[in-house]
């Protein structure tokens, strides 16, 4: 049989087929055409759940859906502004903002056009924080803050991520996936808004330092963040690599009951300060952060020296040092406390340490961490009239004014003075003994 018979043959046969299944054949192209449209409209769904490559990442802590921590919020959505290292406010939402009417309002313009991860746009009407006291409108593309009284810091305030409701966000991440054990989360897995990236984050989450540790060694996660310890075992754990890193946002400190008989007076505190031994980490001169735009180093410090300390102990009665001091602090920090009670005690101030599970009522000296605030604004520490937060009992008229001055004056430069006598004055007094900032450790797979 020739070629052309062949072909004709085909032909025939196909044109029989297609009169007789005409319906069937129209049928088919129509579903395929369906399915083809289905398929390009759901392969972004599984490509990024089934395909893309996926970082898993273990973090220790107790989070609902309401209050994760800051390094996933801050990938999901944006605020108005956002915090730099220094803790000043930088563009986010808004490009630019001034503060008019002594401080009570601010005006916020905002930047180019941005859309929800649900496809529906931003409207300034859309920008809002539940602040107490403080009612926003929008009016264009400006969004305007009214406050009862001025409030210096309040740009990083709005610094906060927004979301809507199931945490859409408008960030360069959006949420693909959330597990919720109880009412906790245990993972969350974000994708990326852009297709150019190519690698999405899944965040397991772990009650204990230990259960991340074991994770990690059975593989089920890439790599642990923020970690307080760093088992022996995991350092030298085959293709594994441990980090370091400082946390500038967070101080050790001693914290000196101020209603004490003993503590009250100054020269005491100091002498405490002195006969301090120096701590592995890097020491904290200031209850500012080393970072911060408002630091500075002109101001007391307190180098181990245990001449200087007798000599200020000096002139103090042999009755009030014949007592004891009771240093509290929590488990973690059992090992910095006994040191600084051995030291006191070659001091000749009996000194003994104990641990609690959580912050007690009453102390005489605590050992303990606090967060810094992204502004060097510290009046719910140390101001006179915040009893529950101001733990020393700490009450200095002068050092109330400069925090209430502070968080009112608008001028950046003048704001650094100020912070700069409230901290030369804080540590000649030393109401609390900056120790250390702390570290934290990484675990990465190679």
């Amino acid at each position: 049989m020739t070629i052309a018979r062949k072909s004709r043959m085909y032909f025939w046969l196909a044109r029989e087929l297609s009169r007789k299944y005409t319906k069937f054949l129209i049928g088919g192209i129509f579903i395929g055409m369906l399915c083809i449209a289905l398929f390009s409209q759901l392969w972004p769904f599984i490509k990024s759940r089934y395909f893309l490559p996926t970082e898993r990442i273990g973090i220790v802590g107790e989070y609902s859906p309401s209050n994760l921590p800051d390094s996933i919020l801050s990938k999901i959505s944006l605020g108005l502004t956002k915090a730099s290292i220094s803790g000043e406010a930088e563009p986010g939402l808004a490009t630019s903002w001034e503060a008019t009417d002594s401080g009570k309002r601010w005006v916020f313009q905002l930047g180019e056009s941005r859309t929800w991860h649900d496809g529906e746009p931003l409207l300034p009407s859309d920008i809002t924080y539940n602040i107490k006291d403080v009612t926003f409108s929008s009016d264009k593309n400006t969004v305007i803050a009214t406050l009862p009284s001025s409030f210096s810091p309040f740009p990083l305030i709005v610094s906060k991520p927004l979301f809507k409701a199931g945490l859409t966000g408008l960030g360069s991440y959006k949420v693909d996936r959330l597990v919720l054990k109880g009412d906790k989360v245990s993972m969350i897995r974000l994708v990326p808004v852009d297709p150019e990236t190519k690698t999405a984050t899944e965040y397991h989450i772990y009650r204990t330092e230990n259960l991340a540790t074991m994770a990690y060694k059975l593989g089920e996660i890439d790599k642990v963040e923020d970690l307080t310890t760093v088992e022996q075992s995991i350092v030298h754990f085959v293709n594994s690599k441990v980090s370091a890193q400082t946390m500038y946002n967070r101080i050790i400190s001693l914290y000196f009951n101020l209603s004490d008989p003993l503590l009250k007076e100054k020269n005491v505190r100091q002498a405490l300060a002195y006969a301090v031994p120096d701590m592995e980490m890097e020491r904290a001169l200031s209850p500012i952060s080393k970072t911060s735009w408002a630091y500075t180093e002109t101001i007391k410090h307190y180098p181990y020296d245990m001449k200087m300390a007798g000599k200020l102990l000096a002139p103090v009665s042999s009755g009030s040092l014949s007592g004891e001091l009771t240093i509290v602090t929590f488990s973690q920090y059992l090992d910095i406390a006994q040191q600084i009670a051995s030291s006191w005690n070659l001091l000749g101030i009996k000194t003994n340490v104990r641990v609690e599970n959580k912050l007690p009522n009453e102390f005489q000296v605590l050992v303990s961490a606090h967060d810094l605030p992204n502004d060097p604004d510290q009046y719910a520490l140390w101001h006179s009239r915040q009893t529950t937060t101001n733990i020393t009992k700490y009450n200095n008229p002068k050092i109330d004014k400069l925090l209430e001055d502070g968080r009112q004056e608008l001028s950046i430069e003048l704001r650094k003075k100020l912070y700069s006598d409230f901290a030369r004055r804080f540590m000649e007094e030393i109401p609390a003994y900056p120790l250390f900032y702390p570290k934290t450790y990484s675990i990465i797979r190679k």
